[in-house]
């Protein structure tokens, strides 16, 4: 029976990781080097990780060639580089050191080391694993173990055997996860987390206090949770999971890492889930989703939900409710129906990868940045109320509904489409492309003039549509309505043909400019192109 006990010292973390890993991830002894004279009670050997580990036990005897020939090994210790400070340490041994050294044999490879298998038999008998004060990752493997993770959010697995755990403070993981290291755990786990019971893989009863995330089997799981806010991870199989009270979590996240080849498709509303693995889950009082590095669609429900997508192209919906929506990396679509509705493309993980889009219901900006983070390139208004859509800094793809909208580019070489209703466009700064679309469309110029802001026009309707100039741009047009017809002229040339006119159409291109003092030695400013290259007066300009 032994006991493992875990230390956190210095409260940092070996350089690689952001946990106390086990002993199973940290020694290999297949390229130790020994370290100093070993005794008949002690060998140290120097791993090639920079760590060292110290054998203690009983009449240690060597050959010529350093191997043990008698002795029996009771302990254990890993300390950092300066052989003091210790990391880890098992006691409660009684292992014949033959039997150490051959098993070592058995798994060392020409390419590595089984620390893992080296770990299992050490560790297959009725044990005890004591945490750190940090964040630790804990393994009972065979035998009835017991787990306690004290401080620090832990990993916590059982393995093979009757166990009972204890979480301790911290937000902690208790996981079932064992198929994938043990081929004899197959069946699906019964757990109840209010009453801090489980029925593991291997059929066995097993009890637990101190946790708050639970992992499943491989195979059909029935996970119940509490009153607290709690996160499942269903992994393969027809799981149900039922969170009951509490705000809690459904993590799809691990689906790839154990063999998950899809994304996954998840709705809240409805409570049905196809998992990573293929499997359908039953989902029920949850309300936030975490999503795969694959295309995944993840849909809320009537309450507020944080949905994440992370990689891949993901579709998020959250519903009613203000929702959290997280796409990350990939060509991600939002759907926004509530104004305190969030999306966040991350702008730490991101790095302008992907083009995103937000499909909303309600009036929304891109640049609106208490709800938007990161980079969100397009916008399209769904629906047929009269709502209003307004981009950002970046290239925006902004595109109406049935209504009438007003539609805004802010900054960038945008892509305004009107769609449907009477619609305002302005391009905003930039060399902007709009579209009206069907019904009585305004393009309006409120920006200050010059070659980097020359918006083209491209369906521009003579009897339906009006381009609107702000005279706070345009100031040589004092007098608000209607353009004049003297301050405006057509030709082939694009020059002003007296001193009163101001905005000159070149017919034969289709181009606007707009000239300041008419004849006067200051130059036309070339603002707009007409691509249909329309026939228009001064009636289809507005001065406002």
């Amino acid at each position: 029976m032994a006991t493992v006990t875990m230390s956190f010292p210095g409260g940092a973390y070996l350089p690689g990781y952001d946990y106390n890993p086990s002993l199973g991830e940290l020694i290999n002894l297949a390229n130790a080097t020994p370290r100093g004279t070993p005794t008949g009670t002690r060998i140290e050997y120097q791993l090639q990780n920079g760590l060292v580990l110290r054998l203690n036990g009983t009449g240690f005897a060597f050959d010529a060639d350093g191997f043990p020939t008698a002795g029996t090994l009771t302990g254990l210790q890993l300390f950092l580089a300066n052989g003091t400070t210790v990391l880890q340490a098992v006691t409660g041994l009684n292992l014949p050191m033959i039997d150490v050294y051959d098993t070592v044999d058995a798994f060392s490879y020409d390419d590595g080391f089984n620390a893992w298998g080296m770990n299992q038999w050490l560790m297959n008998g009725n044990d005890t694993v004591n945490g750190s004060s940090g964040d630790d990752d804990m393994f009972g493997h065979a035998g009835n173990d017991i787990l306690k993770g004290n401080a620090g959010d832990d990993y916590v697995q059982g393995g093979a055997g009757k166990d009972s755990y204890d979480g301790g403070a911290g937000f902690d993981q208790l996981s079932f996860d064992d198929t994938y290291f043990d081929p004899t755990a197959r069946r699906g786990i019964v757990l109840d987390a209010q009453a801090g019971t489980v029925t593991d893989p291997w059929g066995n009863n097993e009890t637990f206090v101190g946790f708050e995330a639970y992992r499943g089997s491989h195979f059909a799981d029935t996970i119940n949770g509490s009153a607290l806010n709690e996160s499942f991870i269903g992994m393969g199989g027809r799981d149900v999971i039922d969170g009951k009270g509490g705000i809690d979590e459904v993590r799809y996240d691990r689906d790839d890492r154990r063999g998950g080849m899809d994304g996954v498709t998840v709705n809240l509303t409805t409570g049905v889930a196809i998992d990573g693995f293929g499997k359908q889950d039953t989902l029920i009082n949850i309300e936030n989703v975490r999503g795969t590095l694959k295309a995944d669609s993840l849909t809320g429900s009537s309450v507020a939900n944080r949905l994440r997508g992370y990689d891949g192209n993901d579709f998020l919906d959250g519903r009613g409710g203000a929702d959290d929506m997280w796409g990350g990396r990939g060509n991600d679509t939002y759907v926004v129906d509530n104004a305190g509705d969030r999306v966040n493309e991350d702008p730490g993980t991101d790095s302008a990868n992907g083009t995103d889009t937000v499909r909303s219901s309600i009036t929304f900006s891109l640049a609106n940045t208490s709800v938007v983070f990161g980079n969100v390139e397009n916008l399209t208004l769904t629906g047929s109320a009269a709502i209003n859509g307004t981009g950002n800094n970046l290239n925006n793809v902004i595109t109406g509904n049935a209504g009438n909208n007003s539609l805004s580019g802010g900054n960038g070489n945008d892509t305004l489409n009107g769609g449907a209703g009477n619609d305002i466009l302005n391009g905003g700064a930039g060399n902007d492309k709009l579209t009206g679309g069907a019904g009585l469309d305004n393009f309006r110029f409120a920006n200050a003039l010059g070659t980097s802001n020359v918006d083209t026009i491209a369906d521009f309707v003579v009897a339906d549509d009006t381009i609107q100039l702000e005279n706070a741009i345009f100031k040589a047009l004092t007098a608000t309505g209607t353009l004049t017809a003297a301050a405006f002229r057509a030709n082939t040339t694009g020059l002003a043909g007296d001193s009163s006119d101001r905005i000159i159409y070149e017919t034969d291109t289709g181009k606007l400019f707009y000239d300041a003092d008419g004849t006067g030695s200051a130059a036309g400013i070339h603002f707009a192109t007409l691509t249909t290259k329309p026939i228009v007066t001064n009636a289809d300009f507005v001065v406002i």
